[in-house]
């Protein structure tokens, strides 16, 4: 009986362990014109990294969109605005920010 309680006790300890390991990361976007002025109202797309299923979207407010909580993994950003069209690729990592600044030109 012992035994068993210290095995169940032993495979949730693992489990908690590797969904921490699964943590979550921010993302800020930073959308700047040609003379690099912010620019609100600019469409951000957040996507899994093979542009099939959007995640989230926002819409920039004085130049920035923020995106918080996002799991740990790869994504596409799509950047529309004033009929340019910007795509790329980020990695999120646990606990931490990352940053994406584009100037929108043609």
């Amino acid at each position: 009986m012992k035994k068993k309680c210290l095995l169940i006790i032993i495979i949730l300890s693992l489990l908690i362990i590797l969904a921490g390991c699964n943590g979550q990361g921010n993302l800020k976007v930073v959308v700047y014109d040609q003379q690099q002025n912010l620019i609100s109202d600019i469409y951000v797309g957040l996507y899994t990294s093979d542009f099939q299923h959007r995640v989230r979207f926002a819409y920039t407010i004085k130049g920035e969109a923020d995106f918080y909580g996002l799991r740990s993994g790869i994504y596409a950003v799509r950047i529309v605005g004033n009929n340019i069209e910007k795509e790329t690729k980020v990695r999120i990592q646990s606990q931490e920010t990352n940053y994406i600044k584009v100037t929108l030109s043609k």
